[in-house]
């Protein structure tokens, strides 16, 4: 007599939980609140200008930056290429310029403890 009314409340019991909104999970590797871990930096912003090939011939010289392909005298995000080195590219922007250097691997940066530079 009471079977059929235990399995009728366990169904709408049972029912009733599973609509029920679940909070989201959270990482528990991350701080609470959002904030940056004290005593860590930023993290650096995107280069503007990524140079990652220079092709030079006695006719003529092209430069890759941010992967398009530029000559001299070719606008970049707002800069005009000034002049393609072996290397680096000089671009000037608002009467100033830069020079963007292609970035070769392990030169320029530091070493971690335990870490060999090549």
């Amino acid at each position: 007599m009471f079977r059929p009314a235990l399995v009728l409340a366990a169904a709408v019991l049972g029912a009733w939980s599973s609509t029920a909104e679940e909070p989201a999970l959270r990482d528990p590797m991350r701080p609470f609140g959002g904030a940056a871990v004290p005593g860590t930096a930023p993290a650096p912003a995107a280069p503007r200008f990524t140079l990652t090939a220079v092709l030079v011939s006695p006719t003529r010289r092209v430069a890759v930056v941010n992967g398009k392909p530029y000559f001299e005298g070719d606008a970049v995000d707002g800069a005009e290429i000034v002049a393609i080195e072996l290397d680096s590219v000089r671009v000037r922007e608002g009467g100033a310029e830069r020079v963007v250097s292609m970035r070769r691997p392990g030169i320029g940066r530091q070493s971690v403890q335990g870490e060999t530079l090549p």
